[in-house]
């Protein structure tokens, strides 16, 4: 589904980095959720859209690991070890320009989120169940350099994630080689 996005890295060399955490807080005796951001409105290609917390990195970040816990604290006032981020596959959003590392990390208690208001509208918790439904899996068109390519989307509560979110979370629970086990 998402081959056709992953062309020839050489022609996203000047691409920006960035990174974001798909963060699953798994309570013991509870369903697991993932917790997805709804960003502000503003003049941007992301505006207002249901995403990861995460973002570009800064020239003091060492790496992109590095990126992606400073953007959770900043973003929803959550401390990450670094040794608890396992990666996914990158991704080229063209949009805006971005070379996109995803991580992923499983945290096993309630996480008590501090908003920062200027970059974020709202916190969802989304059940794992509703994404590894693959009922809720939808897939649309989307054009690429001139060329129709599938995507997948998910509609949750009327809100659409799509984009290089749908993407992370299909690899996270629908594409087999990536698919995380949660006990």
């Amino acid at each position: 589904m998402h081959q056709e996005m992953h062309a020839d890295l050489s022609r996203f060399e000047l691409a920006k980095k960035a990174a974001v955490v798909g963060l699953i807080q798994h309570i013991p005796d509870q369903e697991p959720h993932v917790i997805l951001i709804k960003r502000n409105e503003y003049e941007g290609p992301h505006s207002g859209q249901m995403a990861f917390p995460g973002g570009k990195k800064d020239e003091t970040d060492l790496d992109l690991v590095e990126t992606a816990t400073r953007e959770v604290f900043e973003e929803i006032g959550i401390t990450l070890r670094q040794e608890d981020l396992y990666p996914l596959k990158a991704h080229w959003v063209m949009v805006s320009n971005y070379w996109v590392q995803p991580y992923y990390a499983i945290v096993n208690k309630k996480l008590e989120f501090t908003l920062n208001k200027r970059e974020i509208n709202r916190i969802f918790e989304i059940p794992v169940s509703f994404f590894k439904d693959s009922n809720q899996l939808d897939k649309h068109q989307i054009k690429i350099h001139d060329q129709l390519v599938w995507a997948p989307r998910f509609i949750y509560e009327n809100h659409v994630i799509w984009g290089a979110t749908a993407l992370f979370l299909y690899q996270m629970f629908h594409l087999e080689e990536t698919k995380i086990k949660i006990d």
